[in-house]
């Protein structure tokens, strides 16, 4: 399975007009698009509440390098070419993993409270069975 570090978001609306040509672009030119070597993962997302963005391509690389590879290709320009010429609200995002370090003596269950939450701190329901 793929570790994914670098996450590449492309997300965008389709209007009513352009709803067939994108499809029938979707279906096979696509393919040739996320078929680059440097592509680790790739997935769609569809917004079903009719909500902006509509559409999100996510690509998945393990470093940044590959990345670069992908994003300075003939092959992306022209993907992305084709692809503002049928959406609109185009908006692409490079994340790339992070840590959030936890305290590890954070005690996170209600375990030792006798009070059951009765001095106005809050407890952990989920775990106080």
């Amino acid at each position: 399975m793929l570790d994914a570090h670098n996450v590449y978001e492309i997300e965008f609306d389709v209007p009513a007009r352009n709803r067939e040509a994108f499809q029938d672009w979707l279906s096979g030119e696509v393919v040739a698009w996320v078929s680059h070597g440097a592509v680790g993962q790739f997935s769609v997302f569809q917004n079903e509440k009719g909500l902006s963005p509509e559409v999100k391509f996510v690509f998945e690389f393990e470093t940044l390098q590959d990345w670069a590879a992908f994003a300075g290709s003939d092959r992306h320009e022209d993907a992305v070419n084709r692809l503002e010429a049928l959406v609109e609200n185009r908006n692409a995002t490079l994340w790339r993993r992070a840590s959030v370090k936890l305290d590890a003596t954070l005690d996170r269950t209600a375990t030792g409270r006798t009070d059951g939450g009765c001095d106005g701190r809050a407890i952990n329901t989920v775990n106080s069975r």
